[in-house]
């Protein structure tokens, strides 16, 4: 019964999210893919013709540390040893892998019921803590062949290349044309499309016999013409578009022989520079409120831009928007090139150079963009080495560090960054929760402060974890009381439906920033509006020393509120109330980092690891959750609430 009931809420709210015109295409839509189970015949029947051409410019120097990265990480696969959005895979019975393989859920490893299922028939949106078939996907993606192709080519070795086309080979006898999993949505099989064509180019086509190439070639006949049926548009034209036309930018450029491929390779170019246009405010800031999922999108675009040889020659508007979202991204970084882990992020990437989730992603791509747009100004502090650096000509890490305030005011964001002894950067968040109807990466955030010192973060975001295994964890990780804000009496500034839905959504909006004669900006949300009668606002101080001050206020409150203020602290941390109970002493192995004093009506309690709650938790990358410390201030509020946080 529940599930009915969850799968009616889910409709609901999609359908309310809904224009006139996206009905209509979602209607149509429908038919399609009932119209189009029809292709499910398998390989043999894929009509494919024409040569398999390399992509230009994919292969460069590689320096001795990424040679030794890679060679470690070929150990890893050729050992069978797969671990993944935290989950660890069960050793293949034989490498290459049996085709069954690349359908078992890692956790129970059991094979996916629905497997060899037309891909449309498979129903997972409404489905209740089951498996986390992101997991599934994270390795049909085939992101791990390419240091593998890439080790094949430093050591010219026919076995090591017999033994990468031999996983294709798997990946292909495993999941026939249009069933299971793997052919569900388009950025799956763009990923998949840009991994092959990668590996294929690094190897050199030229290296195949004749049956390969025919097979890869009809790889990406399958793949394109599934990515152009079912596109990804309205409220889910997000960075799944993005993904979309870059695989098809890169799938018809290994294979031109496909039916219109300029067409189709302009056209799809033309549209990716409009969504780099519309996803990526003026300021930089990311239409999706997730700097993950901007950089990722901004690897797929430059992806798609050295398919076909324009990643130097790019147009001036496009720069300008790449050069903002650098710019951008290096006021919220601190002095290890980490950026908090805002809204959704999944550990996604284009290149993957290891299995390891990249903690400072975002600085990898700021640093590509830095190279292609020729602004090498805009290079990261810091970054970790990465076979992208090879495909981008990324460029070298730069000391430079920006001090002051900056409000991002499209895109919602204020940061403050302190040069004095200690560099701090502390980020007030003022913007919408997410990118479209359904803003379906957002977090219901608003107003949240983040705050670093040099290399290292103290007040973090909770992170994402899990999308389908764990409704109930799901929503908790997007709600307002594992974020650090203001939560009133218990309810969340916006509230969830189904995992990537909303039903109330805040919005949020900056009301003055000013330097002198503090550094001070104050934003605004409405999420408590309709049920309290009032608005959040949050005003955020800096000394231009070591001192930040956030005042809280409920405007319109006639009467005393029952309010709590979190700040969730990163796991590195550790925290101790004094004996008043009104200041909160942080710490790192031992060494005090910064105090939070409330001075205003408010008492301090800790919470770590509570399962009742979900409180005291945090996901530092997708599929993993530690305790770590969360502090709480809370009592009746009916004036401003003051908290100082001083750097030690």
């Amino acid at each position: 019964m529940r599930s009915i009931w969850e799968r009616l809420a889910w409709y609901y709210a999609r359908f309310s999210n809904m224009s006139v015109p996206e009905i209509f295409h979602r209607s149509i839509e429908v038919a399609a893919k009932q119209i189009a189970r029809r292709h499910n015949r398998g390989w043999k029947a894929i009509d494919a013709f024409g040569p398999l051409t390399p992509m230009p410019g994919v292969k460069g120097c590689l320096s001795q540390e990424l040679v030794k990265l890679l060679a470690d990480e070929v150990d890893e696969i050729r050992a069978g040893r797969f671990h993944l959005l935290g989950a660890t895979w069960p050793k293949p019975t034989a490498m290459p892998f049996p085709p069954r393989f690349w359908n078992i859920d890692p956790v129970d490893g059991k094979l996916f019921a629905q497997h060899s299922a037309y891909c449309f028939d498979i129903s997972f949106r409404h489905s209740v803590n089951t498996q986390e078939i992101k997991r599934i996907w994270e390795l049909n993606r085939l992101q791990f062949i390419v240091p593998l192709a890439a080790d094949a080519a430093i050591t010219n070795d026919q076995r090591s290349i017999d033994f990468v086309i031999g996983l294709i080979r798997s990946w292909m006898e495993g999941n026939p044309p249009f069933r299971g999993l793997s052919w569900v949505f388009g950025i799956e099989l763009s990923l998949r499309v840009i991994s092959v064509a990668l590996t294929l180019s690094i190897i050199g086509v030229e290296r195949l016999d004749a049956a390969t190439q025919n097979s890869m070639v009809r790889f990406f006949f399958a793949h394109v013409d599934w990515i152009r049926r079912f596109p990804s548009l309205f409220s889910s034209a997000n960075n799944h578009r993005i993904a979309e036309l870059a695989g098809l930018v890169v799938g018809t450029t290994m294979a031109p022989g496909i039916p219109g491929t300029t067409a189709i390779r302009e056209d799809s170019w033309r549209a990716l520079l409009v969504e780099i246009d519309r996803q990526i405010y003026p300021d930089g800031v990311g239409a999706e409120q997730s700097p993950g999922y901007t950089a990722f999108s901004i690897e797929l675009f430059l992806m798609a831009a050295v398919a076909c040889g324009r990643e130097r020659n790019l147009p001036s508007l496009t720069a300008s928007r790449l050069s903002a979202w650098a710019e951008q991204s290096l006021w919220l970084m601190d002095t290890n090139g980490r950026i908090p882990a805002i809204g959704d992020f999944d550990d996604c990437r284009v290149i993957a150079t290891t299995q390891a989730p990249e903690s400072r992603y975002v600085a990898s791509i700021v640093a590509a963009v830095a190279s292609c747009i020729g602004r090498p100004d805009l290079a990261p502090p810091a970054k970790d080495t990465s076979f992208r650096d090879v495909v981008f000509g990324s460029a070298e890490n730069s000391p430079t560090h920006l001090a002051g305030m900056r409000s991002f005011t499209a895109g919602g964001y204020s940061v403050i960054r302190s040069m004095a002894k200690t560099p701090a950067v502390l980020i007030l968040d003022h913007g919408p929760i997410g990118y479209l109807s359904i803003a379906a990466h957002g977090h219901a955030d608003a107003l949240s402060v983040w705050l670093s010192a040099d290399s290292q973060p103290i007040i973090v975001d909770a992170g994402t974890y899990l999308y389908h295994s764990n409704r109930n964890l799901r929503d908790i990780f997007r709600k307002t009381a594992v974020h650090n804000t203001l939560m009133l009496d218990g309810a969340s500034s916006s509230e969830p439906s189904g995992p990537f839905n909303w039903t109330k959504k805040a919005n949020a909006h900056l009301v003055r920033s000013e330097t002198f004669p503090v550094s001070r900006v104050v934003g605004e949300h409405d999420g408590y509006a309709a049920r309290y009668g009032v608005r959040h606002q949050r005003t955020v101080e800096f000394d231009g020393g070591r001192r930040f001050i956030i005042l809280d206020e409920l405007l319109g409150a006639q009467t005393e509120k029952n309010v709590t203020i979190s700040f969730l602290l990163d796991p590195t941390c550790q925290s101790e109330i004094d004996r008043a109970r009104l200041a909160v002493l942080i710490s790192r192995n031992g060494h005090p980092i910064a105090r939070l004093v409330s001075k205003g009506p408010m008492t301090a309690r800790i919470v770590r690891g509570d399962e009742t709650l979900g409180l005291g938790w945090v996901s530092p990358s997708f599929g993993v959750r530690v305790p770590t410390d969360q502090i709480i201030f809370e009592g009746r509020l009916n004036t401003p609430s003051k908290i100082e946080i001083e750097l030690l």
